[in-house]
């Protein structure tokens, strides 16, 4: 018995074409007009971006200021870069020399796979290229992950740091799992790394989500720029998904660092969102009860990037000329 089946009309399967047609047609459309984006932006904001070769790999970094002043040195969070401290390094530029570097494989950084990300490599990546740089003694600034490189600088290194300033630092003793993250797969599953390689290979070129995404959980309180957005949004476009596989695999099988935050000497000024919900307020209220010459600024209404707000700001002008 033949089954009945019904012949869609030539009309219909037109449209049915058509439409399938524009949507991928749309879609190319889509991710070649913000790869040229990208591109553009990316040719942009790499003019003032200086490059150095340390420990095997290219490190891209901007400074500020005359190099004869007191350093200041900035290290970013995760997916951020050295761009993440435009209205610091600005307001700061006429009285120190500022350095802000794009910590591997983020912002203008070489992405290369071969490269151990752990935070021992890159705490030592970041000293050699503050030695190579000339500077022996400076101020350090660091934000959420940059904010426990930061920590982990001060500590192990007391004499070169002579204050230190955190920004939503992240930040977990060595019975917590902050700071080595169980990754979204298993490290010996090859179909599961493949799978989230492809997700995150779509996912950090779909402007839509990803703007979503930093709307959520970064930007609450202070609205740092559009154009802020753009190039964080751009410098992660071409950050390749077995690469940013490769950092969170290197943090997860990483040794802690052994951070004592007792041997931290350098005045400190610690600075959180109140509403910031991926490192919370209760890690600076930590911190500031176990670093010994500290003191902790909860700002209101901001979420996890108060970098650019105007009280923190005047804070750490203040802090600074103390």
């Amino acid at each position: 018995m033949i089954e009945n089946y019904k012949k869609v009309d030539p009309v219909e399967r037109s449209i049915l074409t058509n439409t399938f047609k524009t949507l991928l047609i749309g879609t190319v459309a889509f991710y070649l007009l913000t790869h040229l984006s990208s591109s553009s932006i990316l040719e942009t904001i790499s003019s003032d971006v200086r490059k150095i070769s340390i420990d095997s790999i290219q490190v891209a970094y901007r400074e500020a200021g005359q190099s004869n002043s007191k350093a200041v040195v900035f290290l970013h969070g995760f997916g951020g870069s050295s761009y993440d401290w435009k209205e610091l390094m600005d307001m700061l530029s006429e009285s120190y020399r500022c350095l802000a570097f794009d910590i591997p494989p983020f912002g203008l950084s070489e992405k290369r796979l071969d490269f151990d990300y752990s935070d021992e490599s890159i705490v030592r990546l970041i000293m050699n290229s503050l030695n190579y740089l000339g500077v022996n003694r400076f101020v350090l600034v660091g934000h959420s992950m940059g904010g426990y490189l930061s920590l982990a600088i001060a500590s192990l290194f007391p004499e070169r740091v002579e204050k230190l300033i955190l920004f939503d630092a992240a930040y977990a003793n060595h019975s917590e799992t902050l700071n080595s993250p169980n990754p979204p797969f298993e490290l010996d599953n090859e179909n599961q790394i493949k799978l989230y390689q492809i997700l995150l290979d779509i996912g950090l070129k779909t402007y839509p989500l990803v703007k979503f995404l930093y709307q959520t959980y970064l930007s609450t309180g202070t609205i740092l720029s559009t154009e802020h957005f753009e190039y964080l949004f751009a410098q992660n476009y071409f950050l390749p998904a077995e690469v940013l596989i490769k950092f969170t695999k290197d943090k997860a099988i990483q040794k802690p660092l052994a951070i004592d935050l007792a041997n931290i000497v350098a005045k400190t000024l610690i600075i959180y969102g109140e509403k910031d919900s991926i490192t919370p307020p209760s890690i600076g209220e930590y911190l500031s009860r176990n670093i010994r010459d500290s003191r902790l600024l909860l700002i209101p209404n901001e979420g996890h990037m108060p970098l650019a707000n105007k009280l923190a700001l005047e804070k750490v002008k203040v802090f600074l000329g103390e």
